[in-house]
């Protein structure tokens, strides 16, 4: 299923095959900003690349690595384990031996890489970077434990860099390996706030997703490799002998890196999940917002505010039934909107990122039996939420799309449209106004949403309030925005011909 919080799967499974991704499209994603790494000035760049493993930095980000160095760029690599787990039923190779084999093969890689790096700036006639190394030694398969000790270290490095520009590169946060996510939560959050641009790879994503339902991926972009980093690319990668090559002929210790999934990194591209600086996405929310609610029992005066009360009438006047079986409202906060969307609902899921807010949401809802609170950061906590598809006929999205990244709104967009009957209804309620910090505006998430062309029941647009309702329909399984299928036209509206100030 699309973006698995953590998916099922093993190393010894076939996986995807590069040829899926390929006929998917992955070679034709937009490019990476050329600037990134400017030819004059590249020396004010510090680039930090965290790695979970030894071999993380050499499959997803060993293109990027030369780039920078070549254009005398510097580079710091953050090993965090020794990757001494790779082999747990290995008959030949105590753990300790194979992190000393495989620190030693690192070792090894960065120096084919700096040394591909050296050659491609010397033939530029530039100056090659300087190439560094910080070792944390912490237990490998265990880093979910440490992602406060990883993000520290990784913000030491990135305080003390005299470089004025800033980039951290880092597994994608979603790669389905537990400590792949970890060091990707870990320096997401020190690249927030050291204002750095962050470069997450996936790794095992090629191995577990599928370039159709999983279509998170076309939201991300590409860094060509001339040949010459691609070569350098993939001596960096055959460094490490122990993972893509047999132990022994021994059962258990088969190669952690089949040849199959190999072909993912021996692209002429490397693919990466884009945050531009101080910008915040879902994987923020919980911190972001329990602070919000400690502070103030009604942060958003929701109970108040004359443009609140408004606006969840409005929404309330113009869903098209009177009631719904089963709906779900993301972001519930305090519980106001939650308490009107019960009245109308049989059952009602209401989720939200923030325990402070369902603590609040809680005591608001009181004697409430028909409503289910549930702790969950969407759309990466779907799996929390237990709905089957085409359950709800209701999901309810307000003032929330815009705090996610567009690869997650894709996500969640595609989730709620599966886990709705094709006639339910999908309801986006945004605020018009600047959203400071966050990847999104109210104006954006309408206007992605729409390119899905789902048939609009009702509209309302107002200087400061935005409120589409849709019919989820039969084709709910494309619901990527970024699809080459999809285009920028405005969904089909059941009442085309009336004002878009009030359609219903």
């Amino acid at each position: 299923m699309i973006g698995a919080a953590q998916p099922s799967f093993t190393h010894l499974q076939w996986g995807t095959p590069e040829a899926a991704w390929l006929e998917a499209g992955v070679t034709s994603l937009p490019q990476l900003d050329a600037e990134l790494f400017p030819q004059e000035g590249a020396a004010e760049t510090l680039l930090l690349v965290g790695a979970a493993h030894p071999d993380d930095e050499s499959l997803g980000a060993a293109g990027l690595v030369v780039s920078a160095l070549a254009v005398g760029a510097d580079v710091s690599v953050l090993l965090c384990t020794r990757g001494e787990a790779s082999h747990p039923e290995s008959p030949s190779v105590c753990n300790e031996r194979l992190g000393e084999l495989r620190r030693a093969e690192f070792g090894a890689a960065l120096r084919e890489l700096h040394e591909g790096a050296a050659m491609i700036a010397r033939l530029a006639g530039r100056s090659v970077g300087r190439l560094d190394l910080a070792e944390l030694r912490l237990p490998d398969g265990q880093l979910s434990g440490a992602v406060d000790e990883i993000a520290a270290a990784a913000g030491s490095t990135l305080r003390h860099a005299s470089q004025q520009r800033l980039i951290v590169a880092a597994p994608y946060r979603r790669d389905g390996h537990a400590d792949h996510d970890a060091v990707g939560e870990a320096l997401a959050r020190a690249a927030l706030d050291a204002d750095a641009v962050l470069l997450e790879f996936p790794i095992w994503f090629w191995h577990w997703a599928d370039p159709e339902t999983d279509a998170e991926w076309r939201h991300w972009r590409s860094l060509p490799l001339a040949p010459e980093t691609a070569q350098a690319k993939d001596r960096a990668i055959l460094a490490h002998a122990s993972q893509v090559r047999p132990l022994s002929d021994a059962a258990g210790d088969e190669p952690v890196l089949s040849q199959a999934h190999l072909q993912h990194f021996r692209r002429d591209l490397e693919v990466f999940r884009v945050t531009a600086p101080a910008t915040r996405d879902s994987g923020s929310a919980r911190l972001a917002f329990d602070e919000v609610h400690v502070d103030a029992d009604d942060p958003w005066e929701l109970r108040s505010s004359w443009y609140e009360l408004r606006k969840l009438d409005l929404l309330l006047a113009m869903l098209p039934a009177d009631r719904y079986e089963q709906g779900l409202e993301i972001g519930c906060s305090i519980g106001e909107s939650t308490a009107k969307l019960a009245g109308r609902c049989s059952r009602l899921l209401a989720a939200d990122a923030s325990p402070e807010a369902l603590k609040l949401a809680g005591e608001r809802l009181t004697g409430t039996e028909h409503v289910d609170l549930v702790l969950a950061t969407l759309p990466r906590d779907w799996a929390a939420l237990d709905v089957a598809d085409g359950q709800l006929d209701l999901v309810v999205l307000s003032e929330t799309g815009y705090y996610l990244a567009e690869d997650e709104l894709c996500e969640l967009i595609a989730r709620s449209r599966r886990a709705l009957a094709p006639a339910g209804v999908l309801v986006l309620c945004h605020w018009r106004g600047p959203i400071v910090g966050w990847p999104l505006d109210g104006d954006r998430v309408h206007s992605l949403t729409a390119r899905l062309g789902m048939r609009r029941l009702a509209s309302y647009s107002q200087e400061e309030t935005l409120i589409d309702i849709y019919e989820n329909g039969d084709d709910a399984g494309n619901s990527c925005f970024a699809s080459p299928s999809m285009t920028a036209t405005a969904a089909w509206d059941v009442d085309s011909d009336l004002p878009q100030e009030q359609q219903s």
